[in-house]
């Protein structure tokens, strides 16, 4: 992962050729367990054109002990049709990395290859997070 500065995000923003969102998108993650014995729960919700669509997330990575969550909310670009929703997304720009006991939300980009792009702004309790190298799937309901 290429972590850039902050000023990615804008410059990547002004290089699209529509630089308004198709969609928003809302995110929540739940991990309950001991390193990498556990499960995770939860999924997310795609508002696009007036309608709501539920979907699953697969390939967030959590290295905490205990009870860990993740929240993310942003905006869906280049999503013309709701099956490019789905697939595998890899992560693109992060807008700033987060420094020992800095607090707040964290940008990243994910783009998957129908060319939908995410821009989630993240932010979690009770342990780190990333998403698996292989990249992130998400699965329509």
């Amino acid at each position: 992962m290429a972590a850039l500065g902050v000023a990615a995000p804008a410059h990547a923003q002004r290089n699209r050729p529509d630089p308004n969102p198709d969609a928003s998108v809302e995110i929540e993650q739940v991990r309950v367990g001991v390193l990498a014995v556990g499960a995770s729960i939860g999924g997310g919700r795609l508002h696009f054109r007036g309608e709501e669509h539920r979907f699953t997330v697969r390939g967030i990575e959590f290295g905490s002990v205990g009870v860990a969550s993740l929240s993310a909310r942003g905006e869906v670009f280049g999503l013309r049709r709701l099956q490019d929703f789905a697939g595998r997304y890899t992560e693109e720009v992060t807008s700033r990395q987060r420094v020992e006991g800095q607090t707040g939300p964290e940008t990243r980009w994910l783009r998957n290859a129908a060319g939908v792009e995410l821009r989630l702004r993240t932010d979690r309790s009770g342990g780190q997070f990333r998403f698996n190298d292989a990249g992130v799937t998400i699965e329509l309901r």
